[in-house]
This record gives structure tokens, C-alpha cells and sequence, in this order.
């Protein structure tokens, strides 16, 4: 099976010439591209919608082009780059189009982006979509705009008249549309508004993806409809329901195709983009499940070797092979018609790598059937939450994938599981964040608390707490402690060694969330690992804590911009080890921070992948059960070959060692025969 290349491509046509149609040509043949994406209308020769006329303009223009790559046995997609539009970029719609735009939560109107719910506008995309279909593309996607929110300059849509009168039918009663947002809003128990605006937004978007699919299929049979996607925290407050967006937009006898968003359109540091890549790839791909072809983007904004290197561009391919992923999207050159650029060596980068991406979809992960701590996600979260001050639509943002990047960056074996109100889960390591468990009963938080390892945060134990389940927990009291206010000030592992440091600090001052102080009742199962302190070395409550020999609780909230980034210290990844070893089986990587582990639910392959800039020079994994041989084979680029080595692997106290390097940004795969 051969990783497929896709890439993203934009001719302008008013002023392509044969010269760069022939450099596309021969870049596609040197780097060993499958599949050509032409962008329409996109970002700086983006001109409001086209009419039916001007759609044409560029068709005609592709169509040359796509005969050609045909005769070399490489398909055409389309990537029209605008569905609702991206922004207000001074354009108006044009009179001849005349569907009406959104207006924001605010009451601002957008000037040239629709209205996902208008009738017009609703006729209009199905139409250009089938005009998009009459050329009979490969795949026929839909960019990433295709949502309620990140439409700048405005804000959460829509509540234009007529989705008013659709909310107050709903509703039984008229009402403002401030009166409304203040509702949908406002602190504590969700109002119905809420409801009703999250229902209305997850079901238009479910109805245009299937007036699009039948409008396409209809023209074209054979064309796959894709669906570009964004945040999936972001996702949840517009109440995406994945599995039946996906449906509607697949159609009859067609696959699921997605393009889950690689967060790194800039190189950053690997170590950083690895917190992100679980945060939004691995969440997104989980709830996407194992059997939707998935096809991340690599994005080079703004396109050149200034902005992202050879070596991370080969990085952030290759570590798709962590989400089952396809092949990927390549978005390498710029968006006004420059073309192809030889000078940055691309063509020659992606042909060295892609018979290792394609050796290891010979072996593919599958993201439902690996093992470890699984952290739970629910797409539905923002039904639920409670907000703090009720002004924003940022407080209806899930904070449950905290515990992703973190696990991940740790060390630790993890699985991302989506989980919904009828949820079972028994024997299971989970680890649950933020408001996560309002979603549940009682009973049922009952049953997940009691019969499973569980990981909690502060804010989790704060939901267990209002909702009168505090015992769960054996918690005489509990109280918040803003931080920055001149109590806590670090954390203290006291009797714990972790790098070779006796009681061990961390901080409890910057770049993480309020303080949850826990008092236990007397003679409970309580096993206190760290405590509070403040400036002055006063002790001042207990911070973590095992809890009858299976509950393991992380009393903080999230910093509103730093989210938990006090905690990414090499001081309570050691601890965390130590505490959850103490009392189950588990895997993890013993003095590899940011290398990533992977594991098949049979053991019998893993992946590695090292998210720093330093190498490893040997391999120390802590086992949750033995393996099934002591022998490997280690599946890896080496140079610009693969190789498949067989190592021995040398088991001491339930830790196997396998004496092989490691490299900087690089992944590997095991074969246990």
C-alpha cells in the first residue's frame, strides 16, 4: 500500500503559462505525487463568490492540466478554497449571488460570508458544487470554513433574523437576540437556549453536507466528497456531531475522508508541536474513527524554507503514521499563482521519505485497538458545561485534552477515547479533564469512578464535588485558591526522589490554573505524594494523591493561556510514573521525555516517535505485560533507504531495554514476530 501524496496547487488563470504548467509536471514526477488538488479562488486570488461564469474560468483552466497528469497516472481533486468564506477581506456579495450573510453573536454582520442555514445561499453551494463535479475530480473538498466560528472579523454565528425566529419556534416565546446569547451563556445549569442553538448548528451543517453530496454525486458518481477540518474543541461548540456529518457528507458506497488540521503551519519546536498534535490531530482522528481515510495537511504558511525546513517538513509527515493516516495533504507553495519553486528541494524530500511512510502503512495503527491510558473526550461537552462569567463563547470550550499532551509528552502509552452519556468502561486506566463528567448520571460516574484507574484533574473533582459525589473521593471539604494570590506558591513530592532530587518542586505560580485544597476525611485510603506550599516554605494543604489504591487526582484548573504548562517538567513526569506504577500495570518510556508511545492492543507492534532535537541512545520501556518475544524488528529510515533490523531485547525487573539509538525526530515502528 503506497502513502499517498496529495498536493495542494494554485494556477492563476489569467496568467499561467505553459512554462510553470511543465515545472508542476515535472515536480510531480520527481517527488512522486499521486494526486493534484487545484485550489479555486483562493486566499490572494480570492474574489468574493463566483458566479456560475466565473467558477468556469478556472475549470477551463485546470482541465488541460488535469489530461496531462492523467496520462502519467496521476488523479485530479478540487480544493475550492471557499463554502461559507474564511473572513472579510472588504468584499461584498455580488447582487447576481444574493444570499444573505451571518450576523455574530454581537450583532455584527458579516459582509461576505454566508449564512449556513439561508435557502439561497443553501441553492447556490449545491449548484457550484456540481459545477465543481461536472470536471469528475478524484476528491471534491470542503475547506475548513465550513463552520460557526473563526470567521474574522466576527465572532459565534449565526443569529441573523432568520435563525432567530428558527431559535424562538424552538423556544415557545420570542426573544433578543442579546437575551438569547445571555442565556446560551450565562453561568451554571445550561438554559434551553443553549440547547436549542447547538442542536440547530449540528443539524443545518449535517443537512448541507448532504444537499452537497447529492448534488455532486448526482453529476459525478465516482468523486469521494472531503471535509477539511479545524479545531475539534472549537468544533464542540458548534455541536458537531463527527460520525453523521462524515455520513451525510460520504454518501452511498463512498469512504469517510477527512483532512484533520496538522497544527504547525510555522516550524516551531518540536517538543511544543507534539502537545498540539495530540490536543488536535489525535483527538480529531479518534473521533473520525479507524475506518475514515484520513489525510492530514502540512501547511508551510507562508511558504518558503524561512518559515519550516526540510527536516521538519519530513517529521511532520512521517508522524502522521501515528493517527492511521492515508497520505497528506502538501500545501508547499504559496497561494497566488508563483507555482512550483525548485530552488527548496521538496520533490527530492518527499521521494526520500515516502517509502518509509509507506512501509509503515504496511503495518498500520489502528487508532480504536491500541493500549494504555485512555483519555476521555466527548464531543457533546458544550451542552453541558458550566461557565464562569458567561460573555464569551470561549468558556463553552472543552477542556478535556489536557490530559493528551501531557500523558503523551510523559512518556506514557495513551489512546484518545471518545465517550458519550451511555458510556461503560470497567478495568480501564482513563483519565478525565475539565467538565468532561457532566455529561454523565450519577450512577454513572459512580460506576466509571469505582470500577476503573482514574485520572483526575481539578476540575473534574470540583464537578464530582457539586454534583454531592465528593465521597467518591472520601472529600471532607474542598476550596478553590485563585492562583497569583499569595497563598500557594510551588508543589512538594516530600519523601519522593525524581532525577536524582530529594523532594522535588514544581511550580504552582506560573503558567497553570487555580488550586483545588482537598481535606481527606480521617482513616480514608489516602496516599498524599506532594503538597502545597507558599513563599515561605509553609505547608499549606495536600496537592497530589492516590486515592484507594486506584484513584490518582491532579487538584488544578487551566491557565486561560497557558492552559497546563507548569506541569511539562521532567520533576512530574517522574512523579506521575512513580504514582501510577505504585498501583497498576502500565507502560511508559523511562528517561525519553517527548518520545511518544504507541501500542497495538496485542503487543505485537509499537511505534516510537521522538518529538525533541536530542537522541536517544537507548530505549527503556517500563512493561504494563510482558512481551510476546524478546526479539524485534525495528522498521526505520536510515539515509534514504528503510531498514528492518532485528534487535534482541534485554527484560530486567519488568523494563525492557533495547540498546539502539533514537535519533532526533524520528520515528520508529516494532515488529514483535
Amino acid at each position: 500500500m503506497a502513502f499517498i501524496y496529495t498536493l495542494r496547487y494554485m494556477l492563476d488563470p489569467r496568467t499561467n503559462t505553459p512554462a510553470k504548467d511543465q515545472k508542476l509536471l515535472n515536480f510531480v514526477k520527481k517527488g512522486k505525487i499521486d494526486d493534484v488538488a487545484f485550489f479555486i479562488n483562493g486566499e490572494e486570488l480570492n474574489h468574493s463568490h463566483l458566479t456560475a461564469e466565473e467558477t468556469q474560468v478556472w475549470l477551463d483552466a485546470i482541465k488541460p492540466l488535469q489530461k496531462k497528469l492523467q496520462e502519467i497516472g496521476v488523479t485530479t481533486s478540487l480544493n475550492p478554497w471557499t463554502t461559507i468564506m474564511h473572513s472579510d477581506r472588504g468584499f461584498s456579495i455580488n447582487p447576481k449571488i444574493g444570499f444573505r450573510t451571518f450576523i455574530d453573536l454581537n450583532g455584527h454582520q458579516a459582509k461576505d460570508m454566508a449564512c449556513p442555514a439561508d435557502p439561497t445561499w443553501r441553492k447556490y453551494i449545491t449548484e457550484t458544487y456540481a459545477q465543481y463535479a461536472s470536471i469528475h475530480p478524484r476528491r471534491l473538498w470542503l475547506e475548513d470554513d465550513f463552520r460557526h466560528y473563526n470567521h474574522t472579523p466576527l465572532k459565534l454565528m449565526c443569529f441573523c433574523d432568520y435563525h432567530m425566529k428558527l431559535y424562538q419556534q424552538k423556544l415557545g416565546k420570542a426573544e433578543l437576540r442579546a437575551t438569547f446569547v445571555k442565556n446560551m451563556l450565562k453561568p451554571g445549569k445550561p438554559l434551553p437556549e443553549r440547547k436549542i442553538y447547538l442542536d440547530q448548528a449540528r443539524q443545518e451543517m449535517i443537512e448541507n453536507e448532504h444537499l452537497i453530496e447529492h448534488a455532486v454525486h448526482q453529476v459525478s458518481p465516482e468523486t469521494d466528497l472531503a471535509q477539511m477540518t479545524s479545531f475539534p474543541d472549537w468544533h464542540a461548540i458548534e455541536g458537531r456531531d463527527w460520525q453523521k456529518l462524515f455520513a451525510a457528507q460520504a454518501g452511498d458506497g463512498h469512504p469517510q475522508v477527512a483532512r484533520p488540521h496538522l497544527p504547525a503551519y510555522n516550524e516551531v519546536a518540536p517538543l511544543k508541536y507534539g502537545r498540539a498534535f495530540e490536543e488536535y490531530t489525535r483527538v480529531t482522528a479518534s473521533y473520525l474513527g479507524e475506518n475514515t481515510e484520513l489525510y492530514p495537511e502540512l501547511e508551510n504558511y507562508m511558504f518558503s524554507p524561512l518559515v519550516k525546513s526540510l527536516s521538519f517538513i519530513k517529521f511532520q509527515i512521517i508522524t502522521t503514521a501515528l493517527v492511521s493516516s492515508k497520505g497528506i495533504l502538501l500545501n508547499l507553495f504559496d497561494m497566488m499563482g508563483n507555482g512550483i519553486n525548485d530552488s527548496w528541494h521538496y520533490a527530492e524530500a518527499l521521494a526520500e521519505i515516502k517509502p518509509f511512510a509507506s512501509k509503515l502503512l504496511e503495518n498500520r495503527l489502528h487508532v480504536e485497538h491500541l493500549r494504555g491510558i485512555k483519555i476521555l473526550v466527548d464531543q457533546d461537552s458544550s451542552y453541558s458545561i458550566h461557565t464562569t462569567n458567561g460573555v464569551a463563547s470561549e468558556e463553552l470550550l472543552p477542556h478535556e485534552k489536557n490530559w493528551a499532551s501531557l500523558l503523551s509528552s510523559f512518556g506514557f502509552a495513551t489512546t484518545i477515547l471518545p465517550v458519550n452519556n451511555q458510556t461503560q468502561l470497567h478495568n480501564q486506566i482513563i483519565a478525565i479533564a475539565g467538565q468532561l463528567l457532566r455529561n454523565f448520571s450519577n450512577q454513572r460516574i459512580t460506576n466509571l469512578i469505582q470500577n476503573n484507574t482514574v485520572i483526575l484533574d481539578g476540575e473534574s473533582i470540583n464537578v464530582l464535588v457539586e454534583r454531592g459525589l465528593g465521597d467518591l473521593l472520601h472529600i471532607k471539604q474542598a476550596e478553590w485558591h485563585k492562583v497569583r494570590s499569595a497563598y500557594q506558591s510551588f508543589e512538594q513530592a516530600d519523601g519522593c526522589i525524581v532525577d536524582g532530587v530529594q523532594n522535588p518542586r514544581i511550580t504552582m505560580l506560573q503558567h497553570t490554573g487555580n488550586y483545588l485544597k482537598l481535606d481527606y476525611d480521617e482513616n480514608s485510603d489516602v496516599v498524599v505524594w506532594s503538597k502545597a506550599y507558599n513563599s515561605t516554605d509553609k505547608e499549606l494543604g495536600n496537592m497530589m494523591a492516590v486515592i484507594d489504591q486506584h484513584i490518582i487526582v491532579l487538584p488544578i484548573d487551566q491557565d486561560p493561556k497557558h492552559g497546563w504548562e507548569a506541569q511539562f517538567t521532567t520533576y512530574k513526569q517522574g512523579l506521575l510514573q512513580q504514582m501510577l506504577a505504585s498501583i497498576v500495570s502500565i507502560d511508559y518510556l523511562i528517561a525519553m521525555p517527548n518520545v511518544k508511545l504507541n501500542i497495538q492492543n496485542d503487543g505485537h507492534l509499537a511505534w516510537l516517535a521522538n518529538f525533541t532535537l536530542d537522541a536517544y541512545h537507548q530505549i527503556r520501556w517500563h512493561l504494563s505485560k510482558p512481551l510476546s518475544n524478546t526479539h524485534a524488528t525495528i522498521i526505520r529510515q536510515q539515509g534514504k533507504t528503510v531498514s528492518a533490523k532485528q534487535v534482541p531485547i534485554n527484560i530486567k525487573d519488568g523494563i525492557a531495554i533495547i540498546n539502539e539509538e533514537l535519533k532526533p525526530l524520528e520515528t520508529i515502528q516494532l515488529i514483535f514476530d
